[in-house]
């Protein structure tokens, strides 16, 4: 089924009341001809450049568009076996619950697993913790956390960054963070160390001295789900650095130039190695060397999955993705300089002019809607497995669903335009005589030989009169007999002050087609396309035979 007979239904009304109209606009698609596909691609070109450099139409498309590929790729981001998740989950905390009640644990709990830990040679323990208060019932644990951040040369600390607007109330200056540095490169006069910060640090002097500190904050986007992470804030000439930045920084591991980027996602919420926090307290107790041995040469995290510590996001892989694991993924792309790298707008752009010129010019050399059908079809899912392919064997993103839209709405439009041009030179569709037109009239139809430029019928279409149409039979079937005949011409003739038998009805004819005309005898059921089309084939054929 044509997929614009939808949109006909209101011009089949509003012609059906207005033949002049019918006729006028019909002449006017006559005019623009192939002009129009290329005027169309020109526009939709212009389009896409906004979009890309100006203002996104619609980025949730870009974004939704983002999810699947991450969720769908054929071959997905493995995840680093050197990162091992410790999880304060719910059976932890429900296996300590009666010795040192619910969380917040006593910290020494903490410093004797992240001491087993450094002993059995981890190469980092980074806590997604937030030591922002004493604890005053627990004061001996308290300085066991202490002497053991003192002693530690491998351990991590967060940071939460607060609401920037609070800047100017907080009391602290940039010069006070250790763990930030002024920028690189950036000259001196630039750099102002006496600025606020609204900054949560944590409350141990021990950490503040130590400097291997990074923020932690999670910036979602619009719609609530996270896609991207900020690797270092710059702010009066210093750069705050984020935790996974931080580590980066200590470790030596490739450092990330920008100051965010789009997450390169494994596939699934907890796909790292993950020891619940209850089993490496028992092992610590027992001084089980054995079990700590696994964490050799390891980066190991400290947090929590446990759902009642609500701390729980969204992101592309799942609508409740555990912090502790979205932090692991982020220190992964750190570690391995796996963050994903889009295909610049300006390449972009060129493909989107290459589809869409390509697409007018596929408009501009045939004149059958269905000739295009495939193509419709072959473009989105051409761009998908472009996407997809590249998604899974690089870390470069061609996230194509806006030009695939683009495509798909060019050929939307050209549909239409030529949906309603072959309607206006065929008569059929909202272009088809009203009841009013064939009362009284009878069908007439004149053959061409194939000699005559089809431009030259169009021509002819275009002007005021006479109101003959033509019909261009599918290949195949009658087609395959009468698209060697050449051209059939058809018209609704009144009945009374016809010319003479065998001579066109208007004189102007005669200058440049010799229309011979024949009467269709017994056509019923007007407004039955295919009925037409059959009494058009049989007149025809009677002419041929008469010749």
């Amino acid at each position: 089924m044509d997929t614009t007979v939808w949109w006909f239904t209101p011009l089949a009304w509003l012609f059906a009341r207005r033949p002049d109209w019918r006729d006028a606009l019909g002449r006017l698609l006559l005019r623009l001809g192939i002009r129009f596909y290329f005027l169309l691609a020109i526009l939709f070109v212009l389009a896409g450049a906004w979009d890309l450099f100006a203002q996104p139409f619609n980025k949730q498309l870009s974004d939704d568009s983002f999810d699947w590929l991450m969720s769908h790729r054929p071959i997905p981001y493995r995840p680093d076996p050197a990162i091992v998740v410790l999880d304060i989950d719910e059976s932890s905390l429900n296996a300590l619950a009666a010795q040192y009640g619910r969380w917040p644990w006593p910290r020494q709990l903490l410093a004797e697993v992240a001491t087993s830990i450094e002993a059995a040679q981890a190469q980092a323990v980074a806590f997604d913790i937030l030591f922002a208060d004493p604890d005053v019932a627990n004061e001996s644990s308290e300085r066991a956390f202490d002497s053991y951040v003192s002693s530690s040369r491998r351990s991590f600390y967060s940071a939460v960054r607060l609401n920037p607007n609070d800047d100017r109330s907080s009391q602290i200056t940039l010069s006070m963070l250790k763990f930030a540095e002024p920028t690189p490169g950036l000259p001196a006069a630039k750099i102002d160390g006496q600025r606020t910060v609204a900054l949560l640090p944590p409350y141990f002097k021990s950490i503040y001295d130590s400097t291997r500190t990074g923020i932690t904050n999670i910036v979602p986007d619009q719609d609530n789900v996270v896609r991207w992470y900020v690797n270092f804030e710059t702010l009066g000439g210093y750069r705050i650095p984020s935790l996974p930045y931080r580590m980066a920084q200590a470790l030596h591991w490739p450092l990330p130039r920008q100051s965010q980027n789009l997450i390169n996602w494994p596939r699934g919420a907890m796909p790292y190695q993950t020891v619940t926090f209850a089993d490496a307290y028992r092992a610590a107790e027992r001084h089980d060397n054995a079990f700590f041995s696994t964490f050799a040469d390891k980066v190991v995290l400290i947090g929590s999955t446990a759902p009642s510590l609500n701390d729980l996001k969204a992101t592309p892989v799942d609508r409740l993705h555990p912090g502790i694991d979205l932090l692991a993924v982020v220190i992964d792309n750190v570690k391995n300089n796996r963050y994903l790298h889009t295909l610049h707008s300006g390449w972009i752009w060129a493909l989107e002019i290459l589809m869409l010129a390509a697409s007018a010019r596929l408009f501009a050399r045939t004149n059958r809607v269905t000739a295009v059908a495939r193509y419709f079809v072959i473009v989105p899912t051409a761009l998908l497995l472009i996407s997809l392919i590249s998604i899974s064997v690089s870390d470069l993103l061609m996230d194509l669903s806006v030009p695939a839209a683009l495509v798909l709405g060019y050929f939307a439009f050209a549909k239409i335009y030529q949906s309603n041009s072959l309607g206006f030179v065929s008569g059929t569709g909202a272009y088809a005589p009203t009841e009013r037109e064939i009362l009284g009239c009878r069908l007439q139809v004149a053959c061409l030989p194939a000699s005559v430029p089809r431009e030259h019928i169009l021509a002819r279409l275009i002007g005021a009169s006479p109101q003959f149409k033509l019909w261009e039979p599918a290949i195949g079937g009658l087609g395959s007999e009468w698209m060697a005949q050449g051209w059939v011409l058809w018209r609704w003739s009144a009945t009374d002050g016809d010319a003479p038998p065998g001579r066109s009805a208007s004189a102007n004819d005669a200058d440049e087609f010799e229309l011979r005309w024949r009467d269709v005898a017994e056509y019923a059921a007007p407004g039955n396309a295919f009925q037409l089309a059959t009494a058009i084939a049989a007149a025809a054929q009677v002419h041929k035979h008469s010749n």
